[in-house]
C-alpha cells in the first residue's frame, strides 16, 4: 500500500463514517475503501452507548486492508470541541525577514499557555497576523522585530480523547491524530477570499448541530447544540402517530416551499404496507417550527459573537440533517434574512453536504 494512503473517520451524531483513501492526480482522491455505519450516536456530549464503540470499529476494519497502517486520523465534532481566541506576540530582538519558524514558534507558545486539565488542544490556527503592529496577509513575506497574531485555539474533551485512543489501541494502531472536524470543513470547503472576512459554517446533523464562525485558517467561535434531523423525524412521529420509519419516510416527502388547500396530502405508506394521508399543510408546519427554532439559535449565536451586523455574512450549510428536506435551506435563509449556500466538496460526483465532513477530513489528514 502507498505511503499516502490514509485512514479517517468521521464520528457523526448518528453515522460513523471511515475513508481509506488517498491522492489522486489533479487533487482528486483515490478511495480503497469506505464504511458508514449507524449507531446510537451522542447527545449533549454524551455517547449514548460508549460501550459499543469498540465493536462498531472493529466491524468496520474488517472491511479495509490496513497491515500497512499504523496511524489513524479521528474528526473531533463541534458537541467534544471548543475554542478560544488569543494574542500573541514575540519580539524578533532586530529588524529582519520574519520565517516560518517564527510563526511555529509563535503557535508553540500560545498552544503551551493554552494547556487546560480538562482538554486537550488539537489545534493553533492564525485568524489574522501583524508585524510591527500593521496587519498581514502573510508575514513570511515581511520583516520587521515584532510578530504577533490574533489565534485560534481548538479544544478536544479529554474524555473523547481517551475513548478513541482506547480503541485505536486495543485495533493495533500504534498513533492516533485529531483533527478538528468544523475547522476541517471550514478550511476545505469555504474558498480563502472568502475566509478573510468572516463567514458562518453550519454543520446539521441528526442530533446535534455546529455553528462556528470562521475567520482566516480558523474558527472566532464555535458552539454546538442539541438540535437537528432526528428532532424533526421525532416531531412528525408524535404529530401523526407515526412510527420512526414511517416518519422518516414522510420527512423525504416534505416539500416546504409546497403551499397546500385543505385537501392537500402527502400520501404515505405505512409500516404494515397501507396508504394514508398526511396533511400536507400541518406536515410543513411541523418541520418549520423546528427550523424557524434552529434560525433562533443560530441568531442568538451570532448576536453572542457580535457577528450580528455583519451585513453580508457568507453562510454555508453542510451535514445531512436538514439538507435532505426539500426547500429546508431556503425556509432557513428565509428565516434568518440571509442567503445560505450548501457546504460540498469539490469532487465530480460528490457534491453533496452529507459528505462534506468525511471529505475534509480527509484532505486534512492528506495536507
Amino acid at each position: 500500500m502507498r505511503e499516502n494512503f490514509v485512514l479517517v473517520f468521521d464520528i457523526g451524531s448518528s453515522t460513523i463514517r471511515a475513508m481509506l483513501a488517498g491522492k489522486g492526480i489533479n487533487d482528486t482522491i483515490k478511495v480503497k475503501g469506505y464504511q458508514e455505519v449507524d449507531y446510537e450516536g451522542f447527545y449533549e456530549g454524551k455517547f449514548l452507548y460508549k460501550d459499543r464503540l469498540p465493536s462498531l470499529f472493529e466491524e468496520m476494519l474488517k472491511q479495509f486492508d490496513v497491515n500497512d497502517i499504523d496511524k489513524i486520523y479521528i474528526g473531533v465534532p463541534a458537541e467534544f470541541s471548543s475554542v478560544i481566541v488569543v494574542q500573541e506576540s514575540i519580539n524578533l530582538g532586530s529588524r529582519r525577514k520574519i520565517k516560518k519558524q517564527d510563526i511555529d514558534s509563535l503557535f508553540y507558545l500560545a498552544g503551551e499557555k493554552s494547556k487546560h486539565g480538562e482538554v486537550e488542544v488539537v489545534s493553533v490556527s492564525p485568524l489574522s497576523f501583524s508585524v510591527d503592529g500593521f496587519a498581514s496577509i502573510d508575514p513570511t513575506a515581511e520583516s520587521g522585530t515584532l510578530l504577533s497574531a490574533s489565534l485560534s485555539i481548538i479544544y478536544a474533551n479529554r474524555e473523547f480523547i481517551e475513548i478513541f485512543n482506547s480503541i485505536a489501541g486495543g485495533l493495533g494502531f500504534s498513533t492516533v491524530e485529531y483533527i478538528s472536524e468544523p475547522l476541517a470543513e471550514a478550511q476545505y470547503l469555504v474558498p480563502r477570499e472568502r475566509r478573510e472576512e468572516l463567514t458562518l459554517l453550519i454543520d446539521g446533523g441528526d442530533l446535534t448541530t455546529g455553528i462556528a464562525l470562521v475567520k482566516g485558517d480558523g474558527l472566532s467561535s464555535l458552539v454546538s447544540v442539541s438540535r437537528g434531523g432526528g428532532f424533526i423525524t421525532n416531531d412528525l412521529s408524535e404529530a401523526f402517530e407515526l412510527s420512526m420509519g414511517e416518519a422518516d419516510r414522510l420527512k423525504k416527502q416534505i416539500v416546504l416551499s409546497l403551499k397546500g388547500g385543505a385537501n392537500d396530502f402527502y400520501e404515505l405508506k405505512t409500516d404494515l404496507g397501507k396508504m394514508i394521508k398526511i396533511p400536507l399543510n400541518f406536515a410543513n408546519e411541523v418541520v418549520s417550527y423546528r427550523i424557524e427554532e434552529l434560525a433562533d439559535v443560530i441568531a442568538k449565536s451570532l448576536q453572542l459573537s457580535s457577528a450580528q451586523f455583519e451585513r453580508f455574512l457568507p453562510i454555508y450549510l453542510t451535514g445531512g440533517g436538514i439538507t435532505r428536506i426539500k426547500g429546508a435551506r431556503d425556509y432557513l435563509a428565509k428565516c434568518l434574512g440571509r442567503n445560505i449556500a450548501y457546504g460540498v466538496p469539490r469532487l465530480p460526483g460528490k457534491e453533496k453536504p452529507e459528505l462534506a465532513s468525511i471529505y475534509s477530513l480527509l484532505y486534512a489528514a492528506l495536507a
